[in-house]
């Protein structure tokens, strides 16, 4: 991000040691740099409708 690179932060391909710290990556620190936080469906979905 600090290269500007977009980034995606994938939800559920996220791993944490617990609830409060998967919490904390998706709500607290997720949004400090990543531009979107999808789901990988969501991702699949994205990928699926980009024209080649």
């Amino acid at each position: 991000m600090e290269l500007g690179y977009h980034v995606t932060l994938v939800r559920d391909a996220t791993a944490a040691f617990t609830r409060e710290m998967m919490h904390a990556a998706h709500e607290l620190n997720g949004p400090t740099y990543a531009h979107a936080i999808l789901t990988t469906r969501e991702v699949v979905e994205a990928l699926a409708s980009t024209p080649q």
